[in-house]
């Protein structure tokens, strides 16, 4: 019984670090594409501009955690640097 609950428990720690969900990697692949068309010219402008689209396109949890950094890592690393550079 308790090998049992132990694995139970691991299984649900591996499962819980996971990386980042189909939605913070849809809402990145948007994120960067947005940023990449640089349709005002200036990184903070842009910034501002694609978070707000995204923000209207995606729920609020899409946000919310460390898999939203993580996908935007993978996806777009120049832009996930400056972000980093800039605060």
């Amino acid at each position: 019984m308790k090998k049992i609950l132990f694995a139970a428990c691991g299984a649900m720690l591996l499962a819980s670090c996971g990386g980042y969900s189909e939605d913070q990697g849809k809402a990145a692949t948007d994120f960067c594409d947005c940023m990449e068309a640089d349709a005002h010219g200036d990184f903070d402008i842009n910034y501002f501009e694609c978070d707000l689209e995204l923000q209207s396109k995606y729920d609020n949890e899409t946000f919310a955690d460390e898999g939203w950094t993580e996908a935007l890592d993978e996806k777009c690393p120049d832009v996930a640097a400056k972000m980093t550079d800039s605060e």
